[in-house]
């Protein structure tokens, strides 16, 4: 992931070059409010790349046994994702290529990034620890859908499925498979969790 996140990130300098149209913005234009669209596709696109390593390194052992440096540096992770990346992201679903379909399948990924987001710190601020990692897990999954879904419609472009309906594909089977998977994930820990925590066995007073 941290190699896909590179990756985009080098492919994505166009968009911050002064005088210059990147080819995804041209294709795109015109729509409304093009200011508007323009800088929301600069913060959207600098929010993600900020955020999703940083995500990803929160997730590791090292910045978890770290507790003061992990707190920090979610707390602003979790301040890009919600007053950056989520509404930039929202805006700009409503001019998705593709449709009401695609933008449909932006919108779930931002409410699941929000909610996840919301119900993860809220958890941490309670020191419900099992629960703020589920929330993470699912922030972190929807993030790694601009990687799935860049890796996703090249495979279905290689195999010649027309682009319209590749482009559906590649972004509704990564948005579902990973909240499937975060879920699926987050139940099987606790399952584990469970089979090695003692039971407690209370005498009545």
């Amino acid at each position: 992931m941290m190699a896909g996140a590179l990756l985009i990130g080098v492919a994505s300098l166009e968009y911050f070059q002064p005088q210059h149209l990147a080819p995804f913005v041209i294709e795109k234009l015109p729509v409304r409010f093009e200011a508007l669209w323009r800088a929301s596709l600069k913060v959207h696109v600098a929010s993600a790349l900020f955020s999703f390593p940083l995500c990803l390194l929160l997730m590791t052992r090292t910045l978890r046994r770290y507790r003061a440096w992990h707190r920090w540096l979610g707390r602003i992770a979790g301040m890009v994702v919600l007053g950056a990346l989520v509404p930039s992201g929202i805006f700009l679903s409503f001019e998705a290529k593709g449709g009401a379909s695609v933008a449909i399948g932006f919108l779930l990924s931002a409410g699941i990034v929000l909610v996840s987001m919301v119900a993860g710190v809220r958890a941490a601020r309670r020191g419900d620890v099992r629960l703020h990692a589920r929330g993470m897990r699912h922030v972190v999954a929807q993030l790694s859908v601009a990687v799935t879904s860049r890796a996703l419609l090249i495979l279905l472009d290689v195999s010649g499925v027309d682009p319209d309906s590749a482009y559906v594909v590649a972004l509704w089977i990564p948005v579902l498979g990973s909240a499937a998977l975060a879920e699926v994930f987050s139940g099987r820990l606790r399952f584990s969790e469970a089979q090695f925590t003692p039971s407690i066995s209370r005498n009545p007073t």
